[in-house]
């Protein structure tokens, strides 16, 4: 829960990363590890994907975990640490590495069920290299052993994950995959310049959302390797300011570019330098509220939106719910939760 007013700091240092939601089945034990962390209130782990001088990947074992099966090293910030510090300390402690943090590469959030209950866990995935070569954890209660892997031993390890049939090994392995994907994938978000306009534009009509606003709109459009393949927008209107515009590529679904692009707009909104220019656009007020209008509302939760009764939304917003809309939901940004 601490770790969430760092977030916005950490992504505009070391990049926006996807933002993936996942769901995984947990055993007894396993949920036994994840509430005992709850009840100390602790609801994250940070995740290293550390590359060595000739670019193989460091691993780590648990005594618990059968023979054979290393993971990245990874581990919880402390009350009061913020989470450079504690990745490093991690890092450390689970391979005797110095590393340099390079990019944030992925936020999963993740609902973890057992016997009909559910918890959420949050995983914050870093690519990190270090010039080190030779592996000497100091943790040796927690950890068995370390080994380093190449990209294709690292794709085999995802396998043998997921074949333990245990729930957070499972996890890790599309965790890994995830990671190692995103990797190879870096995201750019920026700012859209009046050529992107044609191209936003098509955007909104191919996914049927109205252009009536675009030009009362600041535009971001995110792109891999060198490709457009998202768009995203603030409305100001004369009451409020609105989330709007989100599309996503068909091909890069289900990867976390959707909550990225919510996340990194959110921040934009957030910042006084950022948000000077929304009076370019409209004049606003400048600690105005964010909102959106959405049929999924729990598309939104990871990205800190909450729902709000209707009695309490912009009049422009409820305004956006008839017809087709009366059953959409209204939503408000909360800057983080805890």
């Amino acid at each position: 829960m601490f770790l969430r007013p760092q977030l916005s700091s950490i992504r505009a240092r070391f990049g926006y990363p996807y933002h993936q939601w996942m769901t995984q089945e947990f055993d007894e034990p396993g949920w036994q590890l994840v509430q005992r962390s709850l009840s100390q209130k602790r609801t994250h782990d940070v995740t290293m994907l550390i590359q060595g001088p000739d670019d193989r990947f460091a691993l780590m074992s648990k005594h618990s975990y059968p023979p054979g099966i290393f993971r990245s090293p990874s581990g919880g910030v402390k009350p009061g640490e913020d989470l450079v510090t504690g990745a490093l300390r991690e890092a450390k402690e689970e391979t005797g590495l110095n590393i340099t943090l390079k990019r944030f590469l992925l936020h999963i959030t993740l609902d973890i069920s057992h016997s009909g209950e559910v918890c959420t866990w949050d995983s914050y995935i870093f690519h990190a290299t270090t010039r080190d070569t030779k592996m000497n954890p100091t943790d040796l209660k927690e950890v068995k052993d370390n080994q380093w892997a190449t990209l294709e031993q690292m794709l085999l390890m995802v396998n043998k994950l997921k074949e333990t049939g245990n729930g957070g090994l499972i996890y890790r392995g599309d965790l890994s995959a995830a990671s190692l994907w995103a990797l190879e994938n870096k995201l750019v978000i920026r700012e859209a310049t009046p050529k992107d306009m044609p191209g936003i534009e098509n955007s909104l009509l191919i996914n049927k959302i109205s252009v009536e606003k675009m030009k009362e709109t600041l535009w971001w459009i995110s792109e891999v390797q060198g490709l457009s393949c998202g768009t995203v927008g603030i409305t100001a209107h004369d009451d409020c300011v609105e989330l709007t515009g989100l599309t996503v590529d068909p091909l890069y679904r289900g990867r976390g570019l959707g909550h990225a692009m919510v996340e990194f707009a959110c921040d934009q909104w957030h910042n006084p330098e950022q948000r000077k220019k929304f009076s370019q656009v409209k004049k606003i007020f400048l600690n105005d509220k964010l909102w959106l209008v959405t049929p999924s509302p729990g598309y939104f939760l990871p990205a800190n939106f909450v729902m709000t009764d209707n009695n309490l939304l912009p009049q422009s917003i409820k305004n956006q719910m008839t017809g087709p809309r009366t059953r959409w939901f209204g939503m408000r940004y909360q800057l983080y939760k805890l």
